[in-house]
């Protein structure tokens, strides 16, 4: 529906062990519902209540996940609630204020202090841009079609899956933008498609234009499967992306929580993999890693099929987070995409654009000290004023705010 509205907005309940990049997923999924800024409207400023354990958020958590959540494109954050309910269900879920009815508590003093550092900023930063060279899709049907399918896997999960791809980039601080199949795929240098099941031709089109332009493409298993109705497309798999990905997958092997396979790569690394082995025969496109084990030992389990001025990369099962990475690390080099910043980092950075400047979100979610960028000394903490020195140690859930 998100067309159809002026704004778009969710709720930001994370579980205590819910992974930080899946949090950051889910804002640059809001945001690329109407590629513009989205409103949080719910998060609590300490805990909630009907989530199995529902941990206390630790000092200065709630400061830098909301500034992860404007970091990622919110123009506007709301507290549920803003005073403790008495009765009913919720009645532990947390509040600016809370059961005692005072300010003399850790919460009330947080959730003012960031009160206080946004009246800083006033309307600075409303509308500000979060640019990107790479561009992730999610598609609700495909999502929908996936999880109500009678096989091949009943563990192949359309959001796990495609938050295996983004975490990769988040881990990079390589910038990123989720969008919908009917987006305009030549905004970007580079372009995830996990699970692209449901593929309509015109798409498959567009696609083609794309990587024959100089795009570089990642899908893989189950892509190009079905049409729009979720009739499958005859005349063999990966239906309209078989000319592009430069392959046919004859079958799709699926391996049980147990069992895994292994992947050779040219380089002569090797690598698990597991959940399904499809079985591809290329058709123009070159082998970077075969499988090692099974009837179809020695068949290609990824390949890359240059097209065009451009490229793809179809992985035809579930790597492991090791060769997951080479891949990626081919598919940026081939199209160019930078990260936030040139040196590598624990901190998770994201930037921000506005009347030609770069606002800077510097943050820690890892649970040590870890080191200033060198890019940022000298640079100001638009938070607190102060200058930042080489060296410096950001702590657990410390944020700057830097422009340049």
């Amino acid at each position: 529906w998100a067309k159809e509205m002026d704004i778009v907005s969710w709720d930001n309940y994370p579980a205590y062990d819910t992974p930080w990049s899946m949090t950051a997923m889910c804002h640059d999924l809001m945001r690329g519902l109407k590629q513009m800024p989205f409103m949080l409207m719910e998060q609590t400023p300490s805990q909630q209540n009907w989530q199995p354990y529902n941990s206390l958020k630790k000092p200065n958590q709630m400061r830098a996940q909301s500034y992860q959540t404007i970091a990622r494109g919110a123009d506007t954050i709301q507290f549920f609630q803003l005073r403790q309910s008495v009765g009913a269900c919720e009645k532990f879920h947390g509040a600016v204020i809370a059961h005692s009815g005072d300010e003399h508590n850790r919460v009330f003093r947080e959730v003012a202090k960031l009160g206080s550092e946004l009246e800083k900023f006033g309307q600075a930063y409303i509308g500000a841009k979060n640019n990107a060279d790479v561009g992730i899709i999610f598609d609700w049907e495909n999502y929908w079609a996936l999880e109500y399918a009678s096989g091949p896997h009943v563990d192949l999960k359309y959001v796990d899956q495609i938050h295996k791809g983004y975490r990769y980039f988040y881990e990079k601080n390589i910038p990123i933008n989720m969008i919908s199949v009917g987006a305009d795929f030549n905004e970007y240098k580079l372009i995830i498609a996990p699970l692209l099941y449901m593929l309509e031709n015109e798409t498959a089109a567009r696609l083609e234009e794309f990587v024959e332009n100089g795009g570089v493409l990642v899908t893989g298993m189950m892509s190009g499967t079905a049409d729009l109705n979720d009739n499958v497309h005859l005349g063999g798999y990966p239906g309209p992306l078989r000319k592009l990905a430069g392959i046919r997958v004859e079958e799709r092997d699926a391996l049980a929580p147990q069992q895994k396979n292994k992947l050779f790569f040219t380089d002569g690394s090797r690598h698990d993999c597991r959940l399904i082995c499809e079985i591809i025969h290329p058709e123009g496109a070159e082998a970077l890693a075969l499988y090692g084990e099974d009837f179809y030992k020695g068949s290609p389990g990824i390949t890359k099929n240059v097209f065009g001025k451009g490229g793809v990369y179809y992985v035809g099962t579930e790597p492991s987070d090791e060769a997951a990475g080479k891949i990626f690390d081919m598919a940026v080099k081939d199209a160019g995409a930078a990260p936030a910043i040139p040196e590598p980092t624990r901190l998770e950075i994201v930037c921000r654009n506005k009347n030609d400047k770069k606002i800077f979100f510097v943050m820690n979610f890892k649970n040590e000290p870890l080191p200033l960028p060198e890019c940022f000394a000298g640079d100001k903490d638009m938070l607190t004023g102060d200058i930042l020195h080489s060296g410096a140690l950001i702590n657990q859930y410390g944020v700057l705010i830097i422009e340049k």
